[in-house]
């Protein structure tokens, strides 16, 4: 066929139909891409006029802004979700995005959590008074979302004397889908919550502690029982522990009894219904629930299947556990994960440290001797006590530094204070009988004999020695060998 032919043929004119349709389909996408592209800001504004009316303004973002994203910023994690955006409002309110994971298919859901204020950060007089309302925003593969309604939304509002004492939604309020089921989804929207109280607590309002254990927010502790000091068996590093697992839907709580020696799984079972019916139970895998799974496992086993952030497990982590009943099964594995994690705090766990800034401590024999940075106790200054201990009590104690402010409250310090004699023989019965068991300050009347007119001075001497007597049996289980702990 001859060029001229071509260009006069059906195939020729087909092709340049063809050619002319994807040009302008083409361009007509782009139009569209173009008027139909909605950026962050605007999505953003229209949930905030959905939630304030329109009336009200972003003031300031709480989160770092995530230089290699135009008016985005880099999110928070806490316990697997995430904190996508913060803002303070206008009207004094924070206005808080979160997305929350462990949803249906492993997908999310994305909700706004408004908290009710009065005063500001700026007058250093910021006051929460709770949440003001919680707006749904998005979701990932929730085929469920449809069947929540404003109500269950509403419900996290209404627990706001709960909230200020510090309980958590499924962790001592109850929140419970109304109509229709979505378990899957309602743990995610509960989850999301959460996140955001998580993160406003510590965040904008500095008044979270750190948690005392790992893994703690799987566990009740509250309603668990989680042995220390004279609750465990030094001698043979066992620990029993009593844990009330979290609500995680569509698991429901239960409780976990789980003995660890050596840091080895020798016992594990459990009280309650661990599925919220027979169909999910008869699905967990049959090593799950005869326990066999657990006997003999170490922290690294356990580790190498739960998140290190106490993230939410997708089937895909369970391996050959994979049978079905994700949820409950997390649950028992969180458990393991926070009995064998939790060895050395709960063994361990010492007193009196809020007296002590720094330390050394060396065991060697029965013999544990310690150098102790007794913290600032105005006027007292800091100073360092050195002690050693053995099962007899004190039997050795001296100072450095200047433990008063001048020389006229040193020379006020009892003599047997300062020259030692008073701490020589003494054992840990002998100096709780002067301290307070909460390592409360000492009133010139705690003193007896030893009231001079120091008190601040003498009373921080005491505590140093409360300190070295009362974690003497924690140090030497802990220093079996000999050796150091700084």
């Amino acid at each position: 066929m001859k060029v001229k032919e071509f260009f006069k043929s059906t195939a020729f004119k087909s092709l340049a139909v063809l050619t002319a349709i994807v040009i302008i389909a083409g361009a007509l996408l782009a139009i569209f891409n173009d008027l139909l592209f909605v950026s962050t800001t605007e999505r953003r504004n229209r949930d905030f006029k959905k939630i304030y009316g329109g009336n009200i303004e972003p003031v300031s973002s709480t989160l770092q802004e995530d230089k290699n994203k135009k008016d985005s910023f880099v999110p928070v994690k806490i316990d697997g979700d995430s904190v996508t955006e913060s803002w303070l409002m206008s009207d004094g309110s924070y206005a808080i995005q979160t997305i929350g994971t462990g949803g249906y298919k492993e997908g999310t859901i994305t909700v706004w959590t408004v908290f009710e204020c009065s005063g500001s950060k700026a007058n250093n007089n910021l006051e929460w008074k709770g949440i003001r309302l919680v707006k749904y925003s998005s979701d990932d593969k929730q085929s469920y979302i449809g069947r929540f309604t404003s109500a269950d939304y509403e419900q996290f509002a209404k627990h706001n004397s709960e909230l200020l004492e510090g309980k958590m939604f499924d962790a001592g309020i109850d929140v419970i889908k109304t109509g229709a089921s979505a378990p899957f989804t309602m743990g995610a929207l509960t989850r999301a919550v959460n996140c955001a109280v998580t993160y406003f607590k510590t965040e904008i309002l500095g008044v979270a502690e750190e948690p005392i254990y790992d893994y703690q927010s799987w566990v009740d502790i509250d309603n668990s029982e989680i042995p220390v000091k004279d609750s465990v068996d030094l001698a043979t590093k066992t620990i029993s522990y009593k844990l009330v697992m979290k609500k995680n839907p569509p698991a429901p709580s239960f409780t976990v009894n789980v003995t660890v020696m050596n840091g080895v799984i020798t016992a594990y079972t459990h009280e309650g219904d661990y599925a919220t019916d027979d169909s999910y139970a008869s699905k967990v895998d049959g090593t799950i629930k005869d326990y066999s799974y657990f006997i003999g496992k170490t922290k690294e086993d356990i580790l190498a299947i739960v998140k290190e952030d106490g993230g939410k497990l997708a089937s895909a982590d369970l391996g050959s556990l994979t049978t079905g009943a994700t949820r409950s099964t997390e649950s028992f594995l969180y458990a393991a994960a926070f009995a064998l994690c939790n060895v050395d705090t709960c063994l361990y766990a010492t007193e009196y440290e809020d007296w002590i800034t720094d330390k050394t401590v060396t065991a060697e024999g029965t013999s544990v001797s310690y150098v102790l940075t007794v913290k600032k106790n105005a006027p007292a200054p800091s100073f360092t006590v050195n002690v050693t201990v053995d099962a007899t009590g004190i039997t050795a104690f001296t100072h450095e530094g200047n433990y008063a402010t001048d020389d006229s409250y040193a020379g006020k310090v009892d003599g047997t204070i300062s020259g030692y004699s008073f701490f020589i023989g003494k054992t840990k019965e002998d100096i709780l009988a002067i301290v307070k068991e909460d390592g409360g300050k000492l009133a010139p009347a705690d003193l007896g004999s030893l009231t001079t007119g120091a008190t601040r001075s003498t009373e921080s001497f005491l505590y140093a020695a409360a300190y070295a007597l009362t974690n003497y049996e924690v140090y030497l289980a802990k220093l079996t060998e000999g050796g150091s702990e700084a």
